[in-house]
């Protein structure tokens, strides 16, 4: 389902009051569905001078350049991985054996593991974080770095033990690059990535541009303290050393939409429906999907502490560190893969939902430009107005599991489920330990229990049944109220006047697998059970 017009006009709308806020001088956008820029523009100026458009000033758009700062990151995890599939490096290699200045790195403590490519590619290694330190480090030499690494460094964890985000660890990882590759970590991207995916506009420096992307390049500006616009004062660009790494190319909107599509495609290659994922050439499937796996937890601040309660209700999302990817769980919008970039100058976001590709970008020059919440607004814009855009997709049922299914509910719409039809089921279908668990006329009575909670009779169940078992006996898609869990596993919810039912069913893990759970629950609606723990009150 394409994305509404309606959603295209309340996104454009968050990204111009961004700017209209004097959040940043300007900003350029876009929402990525189905592989295409669906929508793109840009708001505010490229270039203020005393809180006016400076006479070289543009109106940013999808094919400006800006920093993309810790974006960068992405691209130099990817390499890390192209040469581990390879076979020139392993994840659990010391880094040392690359580097070996980073053998003069003291431990954190006496049985410290040692620090491998995998502790760098998931903030583990136990850095102190160095923001914003890092972002002036960014035409620091080989020998600078070598300098550094054998002064020691800092500690706030042992390696392994939590996440500590460091600029340090990914400009490593670009050394490696570098010794492994036999050519730096700039020209290993570019040849490897930028210029296979047609990134033309995705460069290294302002000195490395054409004239004609010079005209394009979008000014970054610092924050003074003042609120107005001229809060925004002028900043110069740096020059690409080791630190580059981290966070060292420029890019357009247009360019990083083909950066999101190259990484979310291989998600939907393993999605139903789903076709292959995008250039296998460059990097497998396999690798970008496991770029994208939350490999540590990033803690996330707990809820306040609602009125009349004592403990905080949890957490607005779960978050983590992939490879040179941030993963994240919303209960409204879904399982998110993103990642973000501050820098002197310059703020940038890109995102994308795992189970449709769905995705906004936002390219901001002013330091730390609030890109991220821009692009979380534009996407929950986009659920509102267009939800199908942003829906994970119905999962299929294996052949066995909805053979099975239908077996269930046929099963359970009995009359006597212990007669010589439920016998006759229960004998083919169910797995060795299912009688062991709930012997048949528990199963009954449990049955009877779960119908009389909800306010339905048996007829209800066989009622609701029936299209199911039609549908899978016809090969058609599945009703509604049917819900795949997973290819193994499957539900269907039946409401009635006072709760609902809800029979869930799970396959056991062999080939020619057989039910090893059936569950039939009744719950009654909260409302009723409110009414009748007031009732036993009085």
């Amino acid at each position: 389902m394409a994305i509404d017009e309606s959603a295209l006009s309340a996104a454009a709308s968050i990204f111009e009051s961004t700017v209209e806020k004097n959040d940043t001088p300007g900003m350029a956008w876009g929402l990525l569905h189905e592989g295409t820029l669906v929508g793109s523009g840009g708001f505010g100026n490229s270039h203020l001078e005393n809180g006016t458009a400076a006479a070289d000033s543009f109106t940013p758009d999808s094919r400006s350049l800006s920093r993309i700062c810790s974006m960068t990151k992405s691209f130099t995890a990817a390499s890390i991985l192209k040469l581990r599939d390879e076979g020139r490096l392993r994840l659990d290699d010391p880094v040392s054996e690359y580097v070996p200045e980073a053998a003069a790195i003291e431990p954190a403590t006496e049985d410290s593991p040692q620090l491998t490519l995998r502790l760098l590619l998931t903030m583990s290694a136990g850095f102190v974080t160095d923001n914003p330190w890092g972002d002036r480090m960014e035409s620091m030499t080989r020998d600078e770095f070598a300098d550094l690494l054998k002064n020691g460094l800092g500690w706030v964890h042992a390696p392994g033990t939590g996440f500590e985000y460091s600029n340090t660890g990914y400009s490593l990882l670009g050394r490696v690059i570098d010794e492994v590759s036999g050519q730096s970590y700039d020209s290993y991207i570019t040849e490897h990535f930028l210029q296979p995916l047609g990134m033309t506009d995705t460069i290294w420096s302002v000195e490395s541009a054409t004239e004609d992307q010079k005209a394009r390049i979008m000014q970054g500006h610092r924050l003074n303290e003042h609120t107005d616009a001229t809060r925004f004062e002028r900043i110069e660009f740096d020059t690409p050393g080791v630190y580059g790494a981290m966070a060292g190319l420029f890019s357009t909107v247009e360019d990083v939409a083909k950066w999101v599509q190259f990484l979310s495609s291989a998600n939907l290659a393993v999605l139903p429906g789903g076709k292959p994922a995008e250039h296998p050439e460059l990097l497998s499937a396999a690798s970008r999907r496991e770029m994208q796996q939350l490999q540590r937890l990033w803690e996330t601040p707990a809820l306040p502490v609602r009125e009349g309660e004592k403990h905080s209700a949890g957490f607005d999302r779960i978050r983590g560190y992939g490879y040179g990817l941030v993963v994240e769980r919303f209960a409204d919008l879904g399982e998110l893969v993103s990642h973000s970039g501050g820098y002197p100058g310059f703020g940038s976001y890109m995102i994308w939902h795992r189970a449709t590709g769905t995705a906004a970008i936002a390219l901001a020059n002013a330091k730390y430009g609030p890109a991220i919440r821009s692009c979380m607004d534009a996407l929950r814009a986009i659920l509102e107005h267009s939800p199908a855009a942003i829906t994970a997709p119905r999962g299929e049922l294996a052949p066995v599991t909805a053979t099975a299914f239908a077996a269930t509910l046929r099963y359970l719409s009995l009359e006597d489920m212990e007669g010589a039809d439920g016998s006759a089921i229960a004998d083919e279908f169910f797995a060795e330990n299912m009688d062991p668990d709930i012997p048949r006329d528990e199963r009954f009575r449990r049955r009877e229990q779960a119908l009389q909670l909800a306010g339905l009779e048996l007829a209800d169940l066989q009622k609701a049944a029936t299209p199911v078992i039609d549908a899978i006996e016809g090969g058609e898609e599945l009703p509604a109220t049917v819900t795949v869990v997973s290819r193994a596993n499957a539900q269907l919810k039946l409401t009635g006047p006072t709760g609902t039912v809800t029979i869930d069913m799970l396959m056991d893990p062999r080939r020619d697998a057989k039910i090893q759970s059936i569950t039939t629950l009744g719950k009654k609606n909260e409302q009723q059970a409110g009414e009748k723990k007031a009732e036993a009150a009085k």
